[in-house]
């Protein structure tokens, strides 16, 4: 999906193999190899590309294509923040090159625009898609609920930033404030980058996920990345409703009630990217009322389906729409 999405070419005739406790895809491509071997390098569970070679004998050989991940900052700013309840890293990443895509925006080399990018979590917990936005060198808005989680997240950046000795300025706002803003921090690699407003923000808000209000402007996000509830009970004190999923409301309820303010902050080209529990709402339903609210569902290339078991409880799959047509 994300290469057929942004590359210059298409893939075909995807084979999923198994030899041994080894597994891997095998496709066709007319991509340029340069593009591929980026974009290949990006994604979240991609660990080799390899080019098939015909030898003299028959036998087919692998010569390796070697790839780069391109982030700005390190993808420990992810996988050190641990917490009881956490949203896979890998799915979180996934559903953040599937939304870049489809919106247009290549996840391998996102910051080649006029403008840096924005991503909004509405249903942030304590930030996993907002770092992950931050690796990739996005600015961040993240909306939740619950203030211990914001804070929790605002903590950890602190921490973070003066560990890998990276200019930065974080602004903390009281509980209560008219704006219900939580914090905005900037950061950027160098020091000449952030002297000269070069380097990204994340912003959150304590507030309700659909509450249009905020100080969100009209057409300012590209992508909205959310892991909607999922129906269960299973936190830990002071963790998040929204990264954990105790939401009270039913996921069709609750989709119908935000989306018009949603489709506000996308820009015209904007994507929306989600993962939900299939237990509490069917695809077909869901694409249903993305398709009332003026979105239009992508199916994946060749079919294929994200769909997986977190536990007896929780069958969790992504759908991911766009604006219009």
């Amino acid at each position: 999906m994300v290469a057929d999405a942004v590359c210059d070419g298409s893939l075909g005739d995807i084979d999923r193999l198994t030899e041994g406790r080894s597994r891997r895809l095998r496709f066709r491509s007319n991509i340029d190899p340069e593009q591929l071997r980026s974009v290949i390098g990006q994604l979240s569970a991609s660990a080799q590309l390899f080019a098939h070679e015909p030898s003299a004998g028959g036998t087919e050989l692998l010569r390796p294509l070697p790839t780069e991940e391109t982030l700005v900052f390190g993808s420990e700013l992810v996988t050190t923040q641990r917490y009881r309840g956490k949203t896979n890293e890998r799915l979180t990443r996934t559903m953040l090159n599937i939304a870049l895509a489809a919106a247009g925006i290549d996840p391998s080399s996102p910051l080649t625009g006029d403008r840096v990018p924005t991503l909004l979590d509405p249903m942030c917990g304590r930030g996993t898609t907002l770092n992950w936005a931050l690796a990739y060198g996005l600015n961040a808005t993240g909306i939740d609920v619950e203030r211990s989680s914001l804070d929790h997240h605002a903590g950890f950046l602190q921490t973070w930033a003066k560990r890998s000795r990276l200019p930065h300025k974080m602004q903390r706002f009281r509980p209560g404030n008219g704006e219900s803003r939580n914090m905005t921090f900037d950061v950027a690699p160098e020091r000449a980058a952030f002297k000269n407003g070069q380097g990204q923000r994340v912003q959150t808000f304590n507030a309700d996920g659909a509450e249009s209000s905020l100080a969100i402007k009209k057409a300012s996000i590209d992508v909205i990345v959310a892991d909607l509830p999922y129906g269960v009970q299973h936190r830990g004190s002071g963790e998040s409703a929204s990264e954990h999923g105790d939401g009270s409301a039913e996921t069709g309820e609750l989709i119908e009630r935000v989306l018009d303010v949603w489709g506000r902050w996308l820009t015209p080209r904007g994507a929306i990217c989600l993962a939900w529990n299939t237990k509490r709402a069917s695809r077909r339903d869901l694409g249903s009322i993305l398709v009332g609210a003026g979105f239009t569902p992508i199916s994946a290339a060749g079919g294929y389906s994200m769909r997986h078991v977190v536990d007896a409880t929780i069958d969790r799959d992504v759908i991911v729409a766009t604006r219009g047509s």
